[in-house]
């Protein structure tokens, strides 16, 4: 299971023929019960400054909802095969219309229905398929595998394989459930925002459900700080949609566990700064680093991946800068694709990144061999078999000393392949 799995959700999925492949292309994903102190609802999006439709709208419910001038979603609507994006105020009218006919099918306001769409990017969201098809949906929601493995396929573009994760846990004496499913494969590059500062942080989609009781701005407090160490540490091809969509729901209704104490009912609502916060956001962090992890290895192309740590930086985002420059490096990409310890290619893009460094204490490290050390190579290790295995994993890690401050920071790539050029060079056509 996987956005059913919390208690409070029912999902369904079909095809509205918006994809010419005639392949599911609609989901349905709702929370049951009306809402309480603890059914909040949170979302982080694109940094990209083109902007879909659904992605302004949501924006834009995010601020208000954070204002408390409306109430938490209780339901995601998802189409695939039409980003609805560079559609004008068309885009815009067509969101709302899928909006409005989620709420009156729900009985709840169209700004408690949350809107996202993927797909190809200029072209008008065929608005009167998705209306046709939503009682039907609407109509079959339930809960279980089977409704969980639709929706996960049903949110698919050029994706291999569906996406889904969930996770559990003991908190405040009650079961805490988090589910989840996602898509991503190219265009794969999420720098999402943050709903608490004032800066900004194919197309990447996750929709999270959660039974904890959870009010909205401590849930996007959780997700901003989840997000940023999960989505944004991954790239296939170092371009951040245009769509990019992390968005989670709680319904508040997490079982309390026989014995784990006395008179414990309902759920009371998480609040930050507290243990039980925290243990709840370790739990959203499993959940969201294994989508990010399974959209990187799904990469457009992709024959393995690569993980980048960088450490000995002077602050955390320098050590992002570093990785994040090495991981979208073509040339690096490449290496990893051709199984070639290129350490060269690895150390001059971590001078590429702006972050001043001195090679004479930098290293490097790929697998468990040490390839080049204080601004040299080191020549006989690329004559050691462990670094021929380690360039031949399904993952191949790098370490990047750079001798400078106590930070770090990792990031997960994958490599360059014919294919994914072959997938993009016609992917509109």
């Amino acid at each position: 299971m996987s956005v059913t799995f919390p208690i409070g959700f029912r999902a369904a999925a079909g095809a509205a023929g918006i994809k010419p492949s005639g392949k599911p292309d609609l989901c349905l994903i709702t929370r049951d019960g009306p809402d309480s102190p603890g059914s909040g609802s949170a979302a982080v999006f694109t940094r990209n400054q083109i902007l879909g439709a659904p992605v302004i709208v949501g924006k834009r419910n995010r601020a208000r909802l954070l204002r408390g001038e409306i109430g938490p979603a209780r339901a995601f609507v998802i189409n695939a095969g039409n980003s609805n994006a560079a559609t004008g105020d068309r885009g815009l009218h067509d969101a709302d219309a899928c909006m409005a006919a989620v709420g009156a099918l729900l009985s709840c306001p169209p700004t408690a229905v949350f809107p996202s769409s993927t797909g190809v990017i200029g072209r008008v969201l065929p608005v009167d398929k998705i209306l046709a098809k939503l009682s039907d949906l609407a109509a079959q929601l339930s809960r279980g595998p089977v409704a969980d493995a639709a929706a996960a396929a049903a949110i698919m573009t050029t994706d291999l394989v569906p996406k889904t994760a969930q996770a559990e846990r003991v908190i405040a004496g009650h079961l805490v459930r988090v589910g989840a499913i996602a898509k991503g494969s190219g265009m794969i590059a999420p720098r999402l925002d943050s709903a608490t500062t004032t800066q900004a942080k194919g197309t990447m989609l996750a929709f999270i459900t959660t039974d904890a009781a959870i009010a909205s701005n401590d849930l996007q407090a959780a997700l901003d700080e989840v997000a940023s160490l999960s989505f944004d540490r991954i790239s296939v091809d170092n371009h951040p949609s245009c769509s990019d969509t992390v968005a989670v729901l709680a319904s508040g209704l997490a079982q309390a566990v026989k014995g784990a104490g006395r008179g414990l009912t309902a759920m009371e609502p998480l609040q930050r700064g507290t243990k039980d916060f925290a243990a709840f956001v370790a739990i959203l962090a499993q959940v969201c680093e294994s989508l990010a992890d399974q959209i990187v290895v799904d990469g457009e192309g992709a024959t393995r991946t690569f993980r980048v740590e960088v450490a000995g930086a002077d602050s955390r985002d320098s050590a992002e800068r570093l990785a994040r420059e090495i991981i979208n490096s073509p040339l690096v990409k490449c290496a990893i694709h051709g199984r070639d310890p290129n350490w060269g290619r690895i150390v001059t893009a971590a001078g590429n990144a702006g972050v001043p460094l001195d090679a004479a204490k930098m290293s490097l490290t790929i697998g468990p061999v040490e390839v080049y050390k204080a601004g040299l190579p080191i020549m006989d290790a690329l004559k050691d078999p462990r670094l021929a295995d380690a360039m031949a994993a399904k993952r191949v890690e790098c370490k990047l000393v750079v001798g400078l401050g106590p930070a770090s920071a990792t990031m997960i790539g994958c490599d360059l392949s014919a294919q994914y050029v072959s997938i993009n060079a016609d992917y509109t056509t």
